[in-house]
């Protein structure tokens, strides 16, 4: 058995058993989780702080940054998808039977959009705000971030290991953005 071989099957045996920890009591909340559309609120909580703490004009400004830096991460995750070309857990055929597959789409598994992306809006914001705002706040932006990254393991549709690159991936993102950011547009810490 290859090296690669190897990590697959512990990828996939992780995969089943944190997706058989699901039960149907909780599986419109992770579905819910899992949309991104439905945390508009969220993000618009996120940028009146911005705005509130750095001001109008630079808090636009960092706004615009983390907007342009999202729409540029979700182009490079479908590129490394389509490079990769690995499938989705729920589209396996050997391990359809073996998870509880709440969505599926025919899209690309490596790595999770949805991980790299709440990781880098959060990272974003824990480096651009973090002696701003109380620490309390920063960390519950980060448990939103986890949690909708795990939601794509919950619901069958990512592997662990998709979840786990894409959180790395987008906090290294949400970091340089930050540093960007106060690099060019001052620290006023």
């Amino acid at each position: 058995m290859s090296v690669f071989s190897a990590l697959q099957q512990i990828d996939e045996n992780l995969l089943i058993y944190l997706n058989s920890l699901g039960n149907e009591t909780w599986d419109s909340f992770w579905l819910t989780v899992t949309d991104q559309f439905f945390w508009w609120w969220f993000y618009l909580m996120i940028s009146a702080i911005i705005i509130f703490k750095l001001g109008w004009r630079r808090g636009l400004i960092a706004i615009i940054l983390i907007i342009l830096g999202l729409v540029i991460n979700d182009q490079f995750i479908n590129f490394i998808k389509e490079l990769t070309g690995r499938s989705r857990p729920c589209n396996v055929a050997h391990l359809q039977e073996k998870l509880r597959i709440l969505k599926c789409t025919p899209q690309k598994s490596f790595f999770s959009g949805h991980a790299g992306l709440s990781f880098s809006f959060a990272s974003y914001f824990y480096f651009l705000l973090r002696n701003k705002i109380p620490r309390w706040f920063l960390l519950s932006v980060f448990i939103w971030a986890f949690l909708l990254a795990y939601s794509r393991i919950y619901i069958g549709i990512h592997y662990p290991s998709d979840v786990v690159i894409g959180m790395l991936e987008g906090s290294i993102l949400g970091f340089l953005l930050a540093f960007l950011f106060k690099k060019r547009f001052g620290n006023k810490d």
